[in-house]
């Protein structure tokens, strides 16, 4: 008996951090123009169908059925469990948690707005897992979760915009290309919305721009827990975890490939940090 903690597939977790703690990963569903669905996977799976010409998927969260159901063999094995969610502006999938908690009972099934995603929701999920992973009861899981969720940082950048475009999920974003060419945005995620911060026409000056973002966070607390993500830039993003190693060796790194869900939206060229200090 315990508290598992739940998140989605958007959520970017290393699976190489799964292992021990009580974190539950939900697939979302990809739904493609042709009337097919399947679960979520890494991007690579579906690279050739998506650059081939193919229009991407949609994406959409568990039902609140869905949750719902997973929720009841959940509790029937812990004491209570705790949803991590990405912004809720952006997904349905907080909506949808939320009902399912008030079937089975909000006094055990806890719901929780990250206001942040993709790897910033991967650690807010797995931080919390570590803490109930230590004996934490629910209240204590929830304000790790918490805590973590109003410092976890994002940036990240993007070789084109098409996919954003089309996606129609982050127009001010999306909007900063509007016209012009090769324009690849830097963004800085906070607040539950991503935020433009900055232009560039290389890809290589996009991914210092990152790296010098962490940087200069270097002295906002003694453990770093760090996660690369990218789109088919998985080098540059081992190349970056190095340097940041250099500068932080105990530091707990992964590089991670972001899922078909997330691609299909960015599309291929993204590649980002996110990370939190500890005191």
């Amino acid at each position: 008996m315990g508290v598992r903690v739940i998140t989605d597939s958007s959520a970017v977790v290393p699976r190489e951090w799964l292992s021990g703690i009580p974190l539950h990963v939900v697939p979302l569903q990809l739904a493609w123009p042709d009337g097919t669905a399947s679960e979520d996977r890494p991007y690579s799976e579906l690279a050739a169908t998506l650059t081939a010409g193919r229009k991407p998927p949609k994406t959409s969260a568990p039902s609140p059925g869905a949750y719902e159901e997973l929720f009841n063999e959940v509790l029937a094995v812990d004491d209570a469990l705790l949803v991590v969610c990405p912004a809720s502006e952006l997904s349905t999938t907080y909506a949808s948690a939320v009902l399912a908690a008030r079937s089975v009972g909000e006094h055990r099934a806890f719901v929780l707005d990250a206001r942040t995603a993709a790897a910033g929701q991967g650690i807010v999920a797995v931080e919390a897992a570590r803490a109930a992973a230590a004996g934490g009861d629910v209240e204590g899981v929830l304000a790790r979760a918490l805590d973590v969720a109003s410092r976890v940082q994002i940036w990240a950048t993007l070789t084109q915009l098409d996919f954003l475009r089309r996606s129609g999920r982050v127009p001010a974003v999306a909007a900063i290309g509007a016209g012009a060419l090769r324009l690849q945005p830097i963004v800085r995620y906070s607040g539950g919305s991503p935020t433009p911060v900055g232009i560039t026409r290389s890809a290589r000056r996009g991914a210092e721009r990152v790296f010098r973002a962490w940087q200069k966070s270097i002295g906002d607390g003694t453990e770093l827990t760090l996660v690369a993500f990218h789109c088919e830039r998985g080098d540059e993003a081992d190349g970056l975890c190095v340097r940041v190693l250099e500068l932080a060796p105990k530091a707990g790194t992964a590089v991670v490939e972001v899922p078909a869900s997330l691609a299909s939206h960015t599309g291929p060229g993204l590649l980002g940090f996110a990370w939190l200090w500890d005191p």
